[in-house]
């Protein structure tokens, strides 16, 4: 309902809360202060075309 509602991709729809998730907890964690390898990954952005390689097909 979400994809014909926005016209996004359903791939993108799904992923939303997943990083939403991540962006929640590391708010929680204060990544932003921490000087771990883990915590510079999460607070890296977002490479445009990270989900590309998911297609609807291929999303089951």
């Amino acid at each position: 309902m979400i994809a014909e509602t926005t016209g996004l991709d359903p791939v993108m729809i799904k992923a939303f809360p997943t990083f939403g998730m991540l962006l929640d907890n590391g708010a929680a964690l204060q990544v932003a202060e921490l000087d771990q390898p883990w915590a510079w990954r999460v607070r890296t952005c977002i490479r445009p075309g990270l989900l590309d390689h998911i297609t609807t097909g291929t999303d089951r």
